[in-house]
């Protein structure tokens, strides 16, 4: 009896087991949950949920987390991997799994403060400020960040180099200096080092940082890299916590929705280019393919990022798009045609996603304003991504606006220099041999019909009408079109309605009024071509009074029943009565 009573006295909490414990924790922030484990209720509470490591396993691979460990994590819990003494004596003393969903809580923390600063025009402080409780938070001046950091570890090499020569001179070696002032130790002292370091390859491990090289380290033709740093390191931070978190999903989506708060400054995305933030992104999107939620944080991203600097999105003519940025060719591992076809499969896979849709044509709008990706993304079927979005959401007036957008700039043939066409040739292959005119003259007649089908569903949206209007414009500046233009139902008309109706908007009378008087210098110089546009128009009067007619004979048939079903009803009522 006496074995049996210290289990019947044990609260029925204590026996839920981890994965129980875990899906109820579910229902409560992360930072509670986290809270509730680290400071424990009692000691019983400690020895079931907080000491042991099953239910710290579980939290980091479910919601919001949802990290994936590997067979080799999953083995055992005593990692004797290449990790610092330091390192092994907290993961001994507090265990891997919670240090692991500990690091979690602390990007946590430290993106809602990023999030919150940016809202409110704060000026985003080092890391050291977030990740623990604001009482212990770390103060820090408005010129600490990575500037100062920076300058530190400048005297810390300072101190190392003079240290090395000191240390040649006194062994009697000889002292040589290359050009940076850095000591070169003789051969019996290199071989030494050679030595020393074969005999600590399983202690720590020291890896190039490629935020660092990205940075600091020179570009591919050899230009010096970007030192003109700003004060806040937000966007290196978030890098380095996509880049070490890589396989997290939890972590890379939170890391995604808060980039556009700091994109939206021209600094911090000149920034996040320089540190390779588009590579990150496009691995993300690759690493968690069924991720329809980090898919479209990704595209808002790559809205900014791909925004040309000095200017807001979705600049419409040539010269504009001269002064953009190519985002997946600059000190980039990617190449333009790799980054654009993770975009398009994203947008295949999720179709029926209508607020992917409408952020994936957003993102399209900035991309093409580039020449050389305009005409990879053409020639990869960009066109067709867009036009299926419509095709997929007729009704939703986001993804109609954005995929309109994106038309005005991809119906514009591309001017491409000759150098930037033969590094086409490289990345595309034997796609490069598909013409980009081919490409949009098999589209043409598709697109003109979503646009104008577009145009009747949103009547009463002038942003709407104004892109359709630009689109058709654009398309009105090769003759080689006029044809389509004039033979599809209803694009005369609606052109001719939206500059009857929407006086007011400038941009709209100039698109439509140019592309009505294009459209009547072709009808002018061909009077045969004017004369079935004439009966064509007549038929399609003939047509809509016809259907007006039968719509009107089905509301005098309904009325009529409703009136006979009424008097019935009446009828009924009164014999009741009597």
């Amino acid at each position: 009896l006496k074995s049996v009573q210290p289990w019947i006295e044990q609260p029925p909490v204590f026996g839920l087991g981890s994965d129980l414990m875990a899906h109820c924790m579910t229902f409560l922030d992360p930072l509670q949950v986290h809270s509730l484990l680290t400071v424990p209720l009692c000691k019983q509470w400690r020895d079931a949920y907080t000491v042991p490591q099953d239910v710290w396993r579980v939290l980091c691979l479910m919601e919001p987390f949802k990290a994936k460990f590997g067979p080799e994590d999953l083995d055992s819990e005593d990692d004797n991997d290449s990790s610092s003494d330091s390192n092994s004596e907290m993961k001994n003393v507090f265990g891997k799994y919670r240090l692991l969903y500990t690091s979690f809580i602390r990007c946590l923390r430290y993106l809602t403060q990023i999030k919150d600063d940016a809202v409110h025009g704060r000026a985003a402080p080092s890391v050291l400020d977030y990740g623990g409780n604001e009482q212990n938070a770390y103060q820090l001046t408005s010129s600490s960040g990575l500037r100062s950091f920076l300058a530190k570890a400048r005297v810390a090499v300072g101190n190392n180099r003079q240290q090395s020569i000191a240390a040649a001179s006194d062994s009697k070696s000889p002292v040589e200096l290359s050009d940076d002032d850095r000591s070169i130790e003789s051969e019996q002292m290199a071989k030494k080092s050679k030595t020393d370091s074969l005999s600590n390859a399983n202690g720590v491990r020291y890896g190039h940082s490629k935020l660092t090289q990205n940075l600091l380290g020179p570009s591919k033709s050899g230009a010096p890299g970007s030192v003109a740093l700003p004060w806040s390191c937000a966007i290196y931070s978030i890098v380095n916590w996509m880049a070490a978190f890589s396989d997290v999903e939890g972590i890379q989506t939170m890391c995604l929705k808060v980039l556009p708060f700091l994109l939206e400054d021209e600094k911090q995305r000149t920034t996040a280019q320089n540190a390779g933030l588009t590579d990150i992104v496009l691995r993300a999107m690759v690493i968690f393919p069924n991720s329809a939620e980090l898919h479209t944080a990704a595209f808002h991203t790559i809205v900014l990022l791909a925004r040309p600097l000095g200017g807001r999105e979705g600049m419409l003519f040539h010269s504009s798009m001269v002064n953009s940025s190519d985002i997946f060719d600059s000190g980039s591992t990617r190449n333009g045609k790799s980054g654009i076809a993770v975009m398009l499969d994203s947008m295949e896979r999720f179709e029926c996603e209508d607020i992917l849709q409408a952020m994936s044509c957003w993102s399209l709008v900035n991309i093409a304003l580039a020449p050389s990706q305009k005409s990879v993304l053409v020639k990869l079927g960009g066109i067709q991504a867009t036009t299926n979005a419509m095709i997929q959401h007729p009704h939703h007036a986001e993804v109609q606006f954005r995929a309109l957008f994106a038309l005005i700039n991809l119906v514009i043939p591309s001017v491409i220099p000759p150098d930037e066409a033969r590094a086409m040739q490289e990345q595309l292959g034997d796609v490069n041999q598909t013409v980009e005119k081919e490409v949009l003259d098999d589209s043409v007649a598709q697109i003109v019909q979503l646009v104008v089908a577009a145009m009747k569903h949103f009547c009463s949206s002038e942003s709407i009408l104004n892109r359709a209007c630009l689109v058709l414009h654009n398309l009105s500046l090769s003759a080689d079109y006029h044809t389509t233009l004039l033979w599809t139902k209803g694009c005369y008309q609606m052109l001719e309605w939206c500059l009857a109706n929407y006086r007011t908007d400038r941009v709209l009378q100039q698109s439509a009024a140019g592309t009505l008087h294009r459209l009547q210098q072709t009808l002018s110089t061909n009077e045969e071509l004017r004369q079935q546009f004439t009966s064509f128009l007549q038929s399609q009067q003939q047509h809509s009074l016809e259907e007006a007619h039968k719509e009107a004979m089905i509301l005098c048939e309904q009325e009529a029943m409703l009136a006979n079903s009424h008097q019935e009803a009446q009828g009924q009522a009164d014999e009741e009565m009597l």
